[in-house]
């Protein structure tokens, strides 16, 4: 760690070299006079952005990863609730079980797992199908503590560009022996940039990340659901079976 801070604060200080070197000419041949501009873009791209720029780039991986896997399509389908709650309701537990096979989405999957495991016994119904869908529901939560960690430490890579800033402004005043305006506002710039870089991957990373947790709240609220409505049928079945057996 302390070698990747040493890379990081030599980094900036080499971006901000040639600034101050188009400093030092520009008064020469201006006759004292310094009118340097600060490269935003070319701060934006300095190597001391680097780790900013790797986490942009691992950001948008992982979003369009729950982009592609949180589609309600592929989770959660309230039109094959109602089926295999028909079929529960009329003790069709085989047919659920293939009709929930056949399904492309993670909950179907889950409940032609959960089905199967009642059918071997020993299992209540209702936890059969419970277990099934916290055990589909694991893989959806991939990528999200690593969103999390993006929105975290972008903000203090961020701050340490502040802080190298600093030292490079300071630095220079050292050197110059007095408050020469072109090196601080140099290095007033250089730590605003690396400070806002920060916050624009934490700000998107923060959201995102809310919004697919939301998301992922909301399919489980909806499994949970239908899962009580399949275990009522599944109950009120029973029980007329019982009714008609002991009538029998």
């Amino acid at each position: 760690m302390s070698r990747f801070l040493y890379v990081l604060l030599a980094s900036a200080m080499v971006a901000t070299l040639p600034a101050s070197d188009a400093v030092v000419a520009t008064a020469a041949a201006a006759g004292g006079k310094t009118d340097a501009g600060f490269n935003v873009v070319g701060e934006v791209f300095s190597w001391g952005m680097t780790p900013l720029w790797l986490c942009s780039l691992i950001l948008v991986a992982m979003v369009i990863e729950k982009i592609r896997t949180l589609k309600p399509a592929k989770v959660f389908d309230p039109a094959l609730t109602e089926r295999i709650a028909t079929l529960v309701g009329e003790q069709k537990l085989d047919e659920a079980q293939r009709i929930s096979e056949a399904s492309k989405t993670v909950v179907g999957a889950a409940w032609a797992q959960g089905l199967h495991e009642y059918s071997l016994g020993g299992v209540p119904f209702e936890e059969a199908l419970t277990n099934a869908t916290v055990l589909s529901f694991k893989p959806l939560r991939r990528n999200l503590q690593g969103i999390a960690t993006i929105g975290v430490i972008c903000p203090l890579f961020g701050l340490l560009g502040t802080i190298v800033g600093m030292i490079i402004t300071f630095t220079h005043i050292s050197a110059a022996g007095g408050a020469d305006k072109a090196a601080i506002s140099g290095g007033i710039a250089f730590a605003l940039v690396k400070t806002a870089g920060g916050l624009v991957v934490a700000i998107p990373a923060i959201v995102s990340g809310r919004y697919f947790q939301g998301r992922l709240s909301m399919f489980a609220v909806q499994a949970e659901a239908a899962i009580n409505r399949l275990n009522y049928r599944h109950n009120h079945a029973k029980a007329r079976s019982r009714g008609v057996l002991e009538k029998v």
